[in-house]
């Protein structure tokens, strides 16, 4: 015999029960509630925020990986470009949005482990306000330069910069983004003088100016950097990291080159703060079956990106470890909130 048969008669149990009642209840409906919400969801189409210009690596991934969930979940997925303010306006309206799973981001480490480093206030909680749903992808970059510079190597462009201060310029995706911290870093380290372009619509816009010579140098993944050398338009100067890329192994890396910061670059996956846990278990179990859909196996090794799925809670204990790391290198660097003109 079930230890159950037909429907949970509540009055019954709390007659039953007693006083005890009054606190199992309530308990027991809860489950019950968010089982329900996780069983209708989604109900209507998902946006997911991307705080970046459309064109960039981030906004393709969250195309790239949102069709086959679409697919999946029989609802809409569609991707909303919310840039400037070094992300905040985007990772603002994520974390202003309702949080039942419908309005959802995708983002990189500058939103939550450097934005908090460089500017005195936020208009978001980079822990409180959002919910870890996981990590997307970790990636492989490099510092470029237009193929006109005068400088094939980093030392010749530390060089040349030495004995030119503040000739040479380097585009960023404003302050707080890798390519701007990667320029204070550079400028740290080898004591040289160059000046910032920050570019309000991120990669999508930083990218073609280099490109095109309007911009001198800057930080960009070997995906996107790869046909660009092929093609003449720009060079390779130095792998980030502290060992060199598989993806070109003849360059050398910027630890060997005299230090690397040791940044994460990473993209993740984020839900507004309070979202139930359901839905976010429900998200992360849809956003890891796209991962190993053929278009997205496709992009992510044209991109040179690396899948690295991981489950909420190991997600949030990473976030939190990388702008705990990202703080003691802000620090070594001298960079304050201060120092950041607001």
């Amino acid at each position: 015999m079930s230890l159950v048969e037909g429907p949970i008669n509540f009055n019954a149990l709390a007659i039953r029960a007693g006083a005890g009642a009054l606190v199992v209840l309530p308990v027991i409906a809860g489950l019950f509630a968010r089982q329900a919400v996780a069983q209708t969801y989604p109900n209507s189409l998902i946006r997911i925020i991307v705080p970046y210009a459309a064109g960039g690596v981030t906004d393709s991934l969250a195309r790239i990986i949102g069709a086959p969930v679409a697919e999946a979940v029989g609802q809409p997925v569609i991707v909303e470009n919310r840039p400037g303010a070094s992300s905040m306006l985007g990772m603002q309206a994520c974390a202003n949005a309702k949080p039942d799973g419908h309005t959802i981001c995708v983002t990189v480490a500058d939103s939550l482990s450097y934005n908090p480093q460089l500017f005195a206030s936020l208009p978001y909680d980079p822990e409180r306000s959002f919910a870890p749903v996981m990590r997307l992808a970790l990636t492989n970059n490099l510092l470029v330069a237009n193929a006109k510079t005068p400088f094939n190597s980093y030392k010749e462009m530390t060089a040349y910069a030495k004995a030119n201060p503040g000739k040479l310029n380097w585009a960023t995706w404003g302050p707080a983004t890798l390519p701007d911290l990667y320029l204070r870093w550079v400028s740290s380290q080898a004591g040289v003088k160059i000046q910032a372009i920050p570019y309000k619509g991120g990669a999508a816009q930083a990218n073609p100016a280099v490109y095109s010579g309007e911009a001198d140098i800057t930080y960009m993944g070997f995906g996107t950097a790869a046909p660009q050398i092929a093609a003449g338009a720009i060079k390779p100067l130095v792998a980030v990291g502290a060992k060199r890329s598989v993806f070109m192994p003849e360059l050398p890396s910027l630890g060997e080159e005299g230090g690397d910061p040791g940044l994460q670059a990473y993209f993740g996956l984020f839900a507004p703060g309070g979202t139930p846990q359901p839905i976010v278990q429900r998200l992360n179990a849809e956003f890891t079956k796209a991962l190993s859909t053929p278009q997205v196996q496709a992009f992510y090794k044209n991109s040179t990106l690396v899948a690295q799925a991981n489950t909420p809670d190991e997600f949030a204990a990473f976030a939190k470890a990388d702008r705990e790391a990202a703080a003691k290198v802000f620090s070594s660097m001298g960079i304050t909130p201060q120092s950041v003109p607001q």
